[in-house]
């Protein structure tokens, strides 16, 4: 491996936002489980976020469908939507944000790699063909580059992910994303940064973000004894201050909770 040859290798996964705002929000829908979850949540989440307009850009993360083969632990049983009916109905519920502009990236999971593994067929590409824009489909992780004026914050967002700690810190990310696992926690931790203008160390906060889930409680996870979770998932507000560049996340349905009530929440 050569370092031109690392860097090409990110360049599929790399998703550019650039907007011009005092706010920006980043919300990742990830571990949906379409055919295995709360969709009546799903299409309230997606009109939440629809009444955050345009500053408020989505990803939409990885096991986006439940996908049960004949090689999973779960249950095609329990599936109320089954096949190819999970990528119908996941493209209808979330087309709106597409059609808003405000979905712009998706990213594969483990779930969706069953289907991939058995049929060389990618549930992901499909979603993406069926809204219309291949080009959102950025592989098994995305690498957000999010311009709020002249603040760039990046965002790291992973599926499939080790739990170690701190092994993902090379990346220097502002926020890392945790999908998969369905437990949701925030972390904040220092960073530091070499201005060589200033000659000077920059220190800053950066956050590491692990998701919830959409999924109800199937059979095979009630018989495994692993804690039920409450389904939700992450909000990134971002400010658009150059002298005060900052990230702030908030559980989702409390960030809509508190812009509901007419608060701006980061101040």
């Amino acid at each position: 491996m050569t370092v031109k040859s690392l860097e090409d290798s990110y360049k599929p996964h790399i998703i550019t936002c650039r907007l011009n705002a005092d706010y920006a929000q980043l919300a990742v829908l990830s571990d949906v489980h379409e055919g295995l979850n709360n969709r009546a949540y799903l299409k309230q989440t997606v009109k939440n976020l629809l009444n955050l307009g345009p500053d408020c850009k989505v990803i939409l993360g990885g096991d986006s469908t439940n996908t049960t083969t004949k090689h999973s632990k779960g249950s095609v049983l329990e599936e109320s939507l089954v096949g190819d009916e999970q990528v119908y109905a996941l493209v209808e519920d979330i087309q709106p944000l597409y059609e808003s502009g405000q979905l712009i990236g998706v990213i594969g999971g483990n779930h969706g790699a069953r289907a991939y593994n058995d049929a060389y067929i990618s549930v992901e590409q499909m979603i993406c063909a069926l809204l219309g824009d291949r080009t959102l489909y950025k592989g098994e992780f995305g690498l957000v580059y999010f311009n709020v004026n002249k603040n760039c914050y990046v965002h790291h967002i992973l599926h499939k992910n080790r739990r170690t700690k701190n092994y993902y810190d090379y990346f220097n990310a502002d926020v890392t994303w945790f999908e998969h696992f369905h437990e949701p926690s925030a972390t904040p931790k220092i960073a530091i940064e070499h201005n060589k203008y200033s000659k000077k160390p920059i220190v800053k906060e950066v956050w590491e973000l692990r998701q919830s889930s959409f999924q109800t409680y199937p059979s095979y996870i009630k018989a495994s004894g692993i804690r039920p979770n409450l389904s939700g998932f992450w909000i990134a507000e971002m400010t658009g201050n150059e002298r005060n560049k900052k990230v702030t996340p908030f559980i989702g349905d409390t960030y809509f909770e508190l812009r509901g009530r007419g608060l701006n929440v980061s101040k």
